[in-house]
């Protein structure tokens, strides 16, 4: 998609630097506007780096997905409710698990990147974070997310 690697270092280094969704969705808008259609790699890049920030404001450090389900590590004392936790291991106790004192496990199967980020990003809904919202019409045009 973009064969600059130097360009495509600068782009990767100001997608991980970005702070809010709108930041994120802003640059994803120029990079369309610059080089035209997203591939498919590209349009997950996008979302991975839209659930980061959400994330991030939930107290997650790190979220490790494969095929068999994925691990969420949060920070010391995550600005979480405890009772929304708690809730969502009684809702679906096969599903989600306890893993340690700051992990919560998610068990299921997730084949490939995009299921992946969608699991991430309904746990991260239901923990207390505002979806992402759908793209709109004209931004479906121009493959957004």
């Amino acid at each position: 998609y973009l064969p600059d690697v130097h360009l495509r270092l600068v782009l990767y280094k100001r997608i991980a630097g970005a702070e809010t969704v709108e930041a994120v969705q802003s640059l994803q808008e120029e990079v369309v506007d610059r080089f035209g259609r997203l591939p498919q790699a590209a349009q997950l890049l996008f979302k991975a780096a839209k659930l980061k920030v959400c994330a991030q404001r939930l107290g997650i450090r790190k979220i490790d997905a494969g095929a068999k389900g994925m691990r969420v590590e949060f920070k010391e004392n995550p600005p979480i409710d405890p009772g929304v936790v708690l809730k969502l291991l009684q809702s679906a106790p096969k599903r989600y698990r306890l893993d340690g004192p700051n992990r919560l496990r998610v068990v299921g199967e997730l084949p490939d990147g995009e299921a992946r980020l969608r699991a991430a990003g309904e746990l991260i809904t239901a923990l207390g974070a505002p979806a992402v919202a759908p793209p709109t019409r004209a931004k479906q045009a121009g493959n957004e997310l």
